[in-house]
């Protein structure tokens, strides 16, 4: 079986996980969610090139602690698990960055001021949603500052990896940053079913350009 099948099949799922949010059917959702992360897992595996198991089994384990997240978080009472499963999974994509093209400086080293906007944009969305946190002030922060360093780290893959690759591992933790955002204002302050969908599509894209961007990196480096 070819990975650019289970990828078709992947946007099927996210397509079906959609419509479900869409007519509010929360329950069956237990069919589509927890298809998604193993779905990509089995396209990592399956690719051609994975044969460097470092960067194979990293972004494994970020995609294994991604579905403990989507199951925890699908269930009730049970945020706190789910954020420490994602916090997990964004500190293996960190890992992946740092690691990838070992040796190379990449853009951040050469511009810092950069990654600037990054840094304001977390201090201006922890502002504005600090009202709404009550006792969630500290992990809140904490996941953010995690997800923000995952955000630079992909911008800083820039001269260290072919451009396409890096544009894709950039768009993907950019797209992650993004659902993150939505999730927080859809649990803490503004509830709605639109912002639902968005955060799963975003999620959903994240993933897939994360896995993608692994994949071209791995052709690459064959070349």
């Amino acid at each position: 079986m070819k990975p650019a099948f289970i990828l078709r099949l992947y946007w099927l799922v996210v397509a079906a996980e959609l419509l479900l949010i869409y007519f509010q059917l929360g329950d069956w959702r237990w069919f589509t969610k927890p298809l998604l992360m193993p779905l990509l897992l089995a396209a990592v595996f399956l690719h051609k090139e994975s044969t460097d198991r470092f960067f194979r089994w990293i972004i494994a384990a970020a995609l294994l602690f991604s579905w403990m997240g989507d199951v925890l978080l699908q269930a009730k009472n049970l945020f706190i698990p789910g954020l420490i499963s994602f916090l997990t999974a964004h500190i293996f994509y960190i890992v992946y960055f740092l690691k990838a093209g070992k040796g190379e400086k990449g853009l951040l080293q050469f511009q810092p001021l950069i990654g600037i906007h990054v840094v304001l944009y977390l201090f201006i969305f922890l502002m504005l949603l600090y009202p709404f946190l009550d006792s969630m002030k500290i992990p809140v922060t904490v996941y953010g500052i995690t997800i923000c360093s995952m955000l630079l780290c992909s911008i800083n893959l820039r001269r260290k990896m072919s451009d396409n690759a890096a544009i894709l591992f950039f768009h993907g933790a950019l797209q992650f940053v993004l659902s993150d955002s939505l999730l927080a204002v859809n649990l803490f302050a503004f509830p709605h079913w639109v912002l639902s969908l968005c955060v799963m599509l975003s999620y959903c894209s994240a993933q897939y350009l994360l896995v993608r961007a692994h994949m071209l990196h791995l052709e690459k480096q064959f070349q």
